[in-house]
């Protein structure tokens, strides 16, 4: 196995291949994630917050590691290679503004890359692993929250801790362990670790509801809402760049300003030492001269010094480790360096005082306590370890720097403000009031009004949209057209063809004088479901039948061709009736894949003797008049189920005797279940009084009128259904 096989076999690994609670997402939301948060960590350095000191006195010791709380947030969200990545990024940041501009002395020694560039890459990776093992199995609730907190809790342990020691490594290293050590915590490494906690729970908490939110909403966000959220997003970017470059402005200048007063301040006493010096050597013999920079000290603090207003500035005389003049009240003659800044302070003055001339170091405020930053800078005066030091608290250097910054920032904040209200408004006027608009228009074309027209015209994007969707609109009005056109051609032919299929001439039996036979079918599409029948069976038997079909349209007409077909041979072919019915329906269902059905009323009739037989499957009750002007007689005997679905279904005759001069009308459901405009229905109950007051027509004459009355009721409401009807009359010859 060689070294990029290993090592992608490596990164395979489960503990390794995750990607965080984002995983699912493009490599673009994650790369965005890892520069927000870096930016974040940048700006966070750059302000003093890359370390964040707690306590007031010389033991303060803990410097809380804000930057895990970005980094947390790429681990959790991005996975263990970003994690890893963001803090190695972040660690080299705050390495070098360690070595620009130090925030004190403890910073500027114990910085170095294992305790930045080291230390926050692995503190990354530790977070991206122990959230993929923790986050496995999508633990909810307290639970969650509860492994949560125990990653944070053991990245900030081992963090605080290789912190320390990586801390007093370096400061053994550099022999100034005794100064930094009381810097250094002791006591104070519990709250370091429960700041450390916090910072990271808090974060992966809202970082986890983040992505939460962003899954569930990212499929039906509108334009308006990314745009909001973006934008709030890119302006709170915004916002925190320019309070980093207004803070490291704000603080360049004021360093600047007090780094010429210092430096100034330290040319008119090193000019002053020199006229003091001239004016010894010319007014005193060489003889009674002293040319010790002890004696040249106290000269230079009782002529120059005495009375030179420093504010809250504080100017030491050091002579080999001792003070031997001081303008501050809480620096005494004769002190020693270490007693007044601490054990190892005289070593770090000294290094300091020879090889910067401006330089951060510890400096005793009087009343404002321990301070741990001033600017100091030193010149020697005529002896080895003779010089004057000039100290400047940065409590005076940057006594302005919160409140100017506030003001920037805050007209920054207004300001960004307004930029957000005018994008929010120009946004609304050019693209969301359009789109609005125009998905209006496209919900009218969708909804069939094809006479619609977008007229969003304000830019040219607008303009080529609502232009491209018109020529759309009138293209597809054009092929529907065209479809409409071959589709009535086609149904027009369907029609044809269902027309000629059924019995069109009258009378229906030409030879049989004795059977007068009328019936029609008015479908309510082009073509229809309903069907009747009626053909000679031999020389003294006619058959005729009604039939309806579950469908409409070409689908319920073919099934009607096939259902009409089958039962015409069947009852052809010289079967009895009720087995002409049972063969046709075995027939339908074993090719019925669209699970359609019919309901047929077929009969026989024996001209010569007027015996009827019937069979009633499943549909309607035919109506029988005794006689001419007699009455109605509802014939309500079913005989078995409708054909086409259950292929086991039995089927049995009914025989009835017609006497001349009776009546029978056959219907489909299309005449009782004919609905008004108010949508009642027709109903039995009025086709019984229809008949009653029609019983004296014969069969042509009863069959235009009740398809009149039908239609009359019905007028103005859209046909739901086939009205088909066939009467036949018996024993009074056709033409009678």
């Amino acid at each position: 196995m060689n070294v990029r096989t290993y090592i992608k076999a490596i990164t395979k690994m489960p503990i390794l291949d995750t990607h965080g609670l984002l995983g699912g997402e493009s490599i673009k939301v994650r790369l965005s994630l890892f520069a927000v948060m870096l930016f974040i960590s940048a700006s966070m350095v750059f302000t003093q917050f890359g370390y964040v000191k707690v306590g007031e006195d010389l033991h303060y010791g803990a410097y809380v590691m804000a930057l895990l709380g970005p980094i947390a947030c790429v681990a959790i969200l991005a996975g263990v290679f970003w994690g890893m990545l963001e803090g190695i990024l972040a660690g080299a940041v705050l390495y070098v503004h360690a070595h620009m501009f130090p925030l004190d002395i403890v910073e500027y020694y114990m910085v170095t890359a294992r305790s930045t560039i080291v230390l926050y890459g692995m503190a990354g990776l530790l977070l991206g692993m122990l959230f993929s093992i923790a986050l496995r199995k999508n633990p909810q609730g307290r639970r969650r929250t509860f492994y949560l907190a125990v990653v944070c809790a053991v990245v900030a342990l081992l963090s605080t801790r290789a912190f320390v020691d990586l801390g007093l490594y370096r400061m053994a290293e550099r022999e100034n362990i005794e100064f930094v050590l009381p810097l250094m915590g002791q006591g104070y490494a519990e709250a370091q670790i429960v700041c450390d906690f916090c910072i990271m729970l808090v974060v992966c908490m809202a970082c986890d509801w983040l992505a939460a939110w962003f899954t569930t909403v990212r499929s039906y966000v509108s334009v308006r809402t990314l745009f909001r959220t973006r934008l709030i997003a890119t302006l709170s970017l915004a916002f925190v760049a320019a309070s980093v470059i207004a803070y490291i402005a704000i603080t360049v200048q004021a360093t600047r300003a007090a780094h010429d007063n210092i430096v100034g301040n330290l040319n008119y006493l090193e000019r002053q030492f020199v006229r003091l010096r001239d004016a010894q050597i010319k007014s005193s013999p060489k003889s009674q001269r002293s040319d010790s920079p002890e004696d040249m000290l106290a000269d230079l603090q009782s002529e120059v010094i005495d009375g030179y207003d420093l504010s809250d500035g504080t100017i030491l005389g050091v002579l080999d480790g001792k003070i031997v003049y001081s303008y501050n009240p809480d620096y005494h003659v004769g002190q020693s360096i270490e007693d007044s800044f601490g054990s190892g302070a005289e070593r770090m003055v000294a290094a300091i005082a020879d090889t910067f001339r401006i330089r951060v170091v510890v400096y005793r405020d009087g009343t404002r306590g321990v301070q741990l930053g001033v600017l100091m800078s030193s010149r020697p005066l005529g002896a080895k370890n003779g010089y004057v030091v000039y100290a400047m608290p940065f409590s005076m250097v940057y006594a302005h720097r919160s409140e100017t910054l506030l003001w920037v920032t805050l007209i920054v904040f207004l300001l960004l403000v307004i930029v957000y209200i005018l994008a929010n408004r120009l946004l609304r006027r050019l693209v969301v009031d359009p789109i609005s608009e125009t998905n209006k228009s496209l919900a009218k074309i969708t909804g069939g009004d094809l006479d619609v027209m977008v007229c969003e015209t304000d830019c040219v994007e607008f303009t080529m949209l609502s232009t491209g969707i018109n020529i759309t609109v009138d293209a597809l009005k054009g092929f529907i057209a065209e479809a409409e056109r071959r589709n009535e051609q086609d149904l027009a032919t369907a029609r044809a063809i269902q027309e000629g299929a059924l019995p069109q001439a009258f009378p229906a039996f030409p030879r049989v004088e004795s059977v007068n036979l009328f019936a029609s079918m008015n479908a309510a599409k082009m073509v229809g479901g309903d069907f009747y029948d009626f053909f000679e069976l031999d020389d003294h038997v006619v058959g005729f039948l009604i039939a309806d079909v579950s469908g409409k349209g070409i689908p319920g007409a073919l099934f009607m061709m096939a259902a009409k077909n089958e039962i015409e041979n069947r009852m052809l072919s010289g079967m009895g009736l009720a087995e002409s019915i049972k063969a046709a329906n075995t027939h339908l269902c074993s090719n019925n894949e669209a699970g359609m059905f019919v309901t047929v009323w077929a009969a026989t009739l024996d001209w010569e003797t007027g015996e009827l037989t019937y069979v009633n499957a499943g549909h309607n009750f035919p109506l029988l008049r005794h006689g001419q002007g007699g009455t109605w007689e509802w014939l309500k005997k079913k005989c078995g189920l409708f054909l086409g679905t259950f292929e086991m279904a039995k089927y049995r005759e009914e025989n009835l005797m017609l006497q001349p001069g009776d009546e029978l009308i056959l219907y489909t459901d299309g005449v009782n279940e004919a609905f008004s405009v108010d949508e009642e229905e027709y109903g039995n109950d009025r086709l019984d009084a229809f008949l009653a007051e029609h019983n004296d027509l014969r069969p042509k004459e009863l069959v235009q009128a009740l398809r009149a009355d039908v239609g009359a009721w019905a007028e103005g409401a859209e046909q739901s259904d086939d009205v088909t009807i066939l009467v036949m009359e018996y024993g009074v010859t056709s033409g009678a």
